[in-house]
């Protein structure tokens, strides 16, 4: 390794002045672990570098700062994995956002959130709820050395909806929710985050027999609906629309 100062940007990457007048090339790819955004961030530094390549008298010398990151990132890993245990929680700092998921760095070591372990409720759109460089703790739910992967959950270490699910949607309860999902049973509807009920399909037809709901009912749409029943372990709740008019008739007021 070598010590050097990125003087400036070149064609390709950047120009190192290693020592006296001896001058190296950086390209980008190079020059650290991720992806160069702003050139301008790197200029006037001192790093080390590893000589990737060396001829004509040094007059051509190649310069690579990421091969110095990768061999202190692995020497870190390393470290880091004698202290990982599968139910920890730690917290790191989000480094990327993919559509399965978020990487999140664990002082060196990278793991991944997948979409399901994002939120209780069900997330759409990984950027509505995380951003690049966010802190969050996070659980260790599955570690793999073999593969080199590490699972994790952000959902974990928040405040689990279902912990309460009867003291606010108890039997008999009525309800304003809205339309997620449809299956050939019946459809979900979501009464708050990250809790779900269903409305079984024999009871979407007003006494009529229909062979899905949406003949009857859409996603997004909004309508009242009756609890008929809550499972904490089995995290369901069981609904029933309140009808309007005439079909409602001795259906219970809101809290009732």
């Amino acid at each position: 390794p070598v010590e050097g100062v990125v003087e400036r940007e070149i064609k390709g990457g950047f120009e190192i002045k290693v020592v006296g007048n001896i001058r190296g090339f950086c390209p980008y790819s190079q020059m650290g672990l991720q992806k160069v955004e702003n050139s301008q961030d790197y200029v006037g530094k001192k790093l080390i570098f590893r000589v990737m390549e060396y001829g004509e008298k040094g007059r051509k010398l190649v310069l690579s700062s990421r091969a110095i990151l990768e061999e202190e990132q692995k020497k870190r890993k390393e470290e880091v994995k004698k202290t990982l245990q599968e139910g920890m929680v730690m917290k790191g700092r989000v480094v990327s956002l993919q559509k399965f998921g978020a990487f999140v760095d664990l002082d060196g070591i990278q793991g991944l959130i997948p979409m399901s372990e994002i939120g209780w409720e069900r997330v759409e759109n990984i950027h509505d709820v995380l951003v690049v460089g966010q802190e969050v703790e996070v659980r260790i739910i599955r570690i793999d050395w073999v593969k080199d992967q590490i699972g994790l959950s952000l959902k974990q270490c928040l405040p689990d909806p279902w912990d309460t699910v009867g003291q606010t949607f108890f039997e008999g309860s009525v309800h304003t929710g809205r339309v997620v999902r449809l299956t050939k049973f019946g459809a979900f509807v979501s009464l708050a985050p990250g809790i779900d009920g269903l409305i079984h399909i024999s009871k979407l037809g007003k006494g009529k027999r229909i062979n899905h709901p949406s003949e009857v009912i859409a996603v997004g749409q909004t309508l009242q609906v009756q609890v008929e029943g809550t499972d904490r372990e089995q995290k369901r709740v069981s609904l029933s629309p309140v009808r309007s008019g005439k079909e409602e008739n001795a259906a219970p007021e809101e809290g009732a």
